[in-house]
């Protein structure tokens, strides 16, 4: 098991095996933003898995084909719980989600974003001196969310109506986001992977076997939300925005690079 440190850089660095700024195992991690509001990671492993959907799937769309196979070369760290209001207070100062209405509702995902937002707040988040961040790429999201599965959802290919076990969507939502991690997580510990908000991802929407076809001026997401119903929720789905849209069903989850 190996330990170390990360600390904001307004604190003095202490080479102790477990501080307040960070814990880690061999899978998971917790730092620590400003007014210790904690953020959590899973370790991804690398591996290799099957990229979007058979001709057979039921409720699929066609810019999810051909299917291709994707390596993911190196491990990484990603966020078990999507990216919280309170995360984004701590780190921007200010709250840009329109559901704010709850007592709950700083455990609530942040939406309201668009990715540019993310950007900044990627920034703000790497300039703490407590570690590298960035979004996923769509490949490293799909394999993320499968978790060693290939099937239409993380938990099987269930009927449509077992989606409201393992996700909020559309109609059992209540027409709003929920406090992250309600959910069962799927098979390597991440929630809400269906359901909640979208997340956005590092990638440029481009056809399959087509990556110079790529327009950089839109930006993948992935996931499904509180707002769609089953079809939406599977594993393969993808769907696409320009980079200053925001929207009350879209958030994030975050790449955390931990350098050996």
């Amino acid at each position: 098991m190996k330990f170390f440190t990360i600390v904001p850089p307004f604190y003095l660095i202490l080479l102790f095996p477990l501080s307040l700024a960070a814990q880690h195992t061999s899978s998971n991690l917790t730092i620590y933003l400003p007014d210790s509001i904690p953020l959590e990671f899973v370790l991804i492993p690398a591996g290799q898995y099957t990229m979007g959907s058979p001709e057979d799937e039921i409720g699929r769309d066609r810019d999810e084909a051909p299917q291709q196979r994707r390596q993911i070369e190196k491990a990484f760290y990603l966020g078990s719980y999507e990216v919280t209001q309170a995360q984004w207070l701590s780190v921007m100062h200010h709250n840009p989600a329109v559901f704010q209405q709850l007592p709950t509702h700083l455990k609530q995902p942040v939406e309201n974003v668009s990715w540019q937002d993310c950007q900044v707040f990627l920034e703000k988040l790497n300039n703490l001196g407590i570690g590298t961040f960035r979004l996923p790429t769509e490949a490293e999201w799909e394999y993320a969310c499968r978790a060693g599965s290939q099937t239409r959802f993380y938990w099987g290919d269930a009927e449509d109506w077992t989606v409201h076990r393992h996700a909020w969507a559309n109609s059992r939502s209540m027409a709003m986001p929920h406090p992250v991690g309600e959910k069962p997580p799927n098979q390597w510990g991440l929630y809400d992977m269906s359901g909640n908000v979208w997340e956005w991802t590092a990638t440029a929407f481009h056809p399959y076997g087509k990556p110079e076809d790529k327009m950089d001026n839109l930006r993948v997401f992935r996931g499904g939300s509180w707002f769609d119903f089953a079809p939406s929720q599977r594993c393969a789905n993808r769907h696409k925005h320009g980079i200053q849209e925001k929207y009350t069903s879209i958030g994030l989850r975050i790449v955390m690079t931990v350098y050996e």
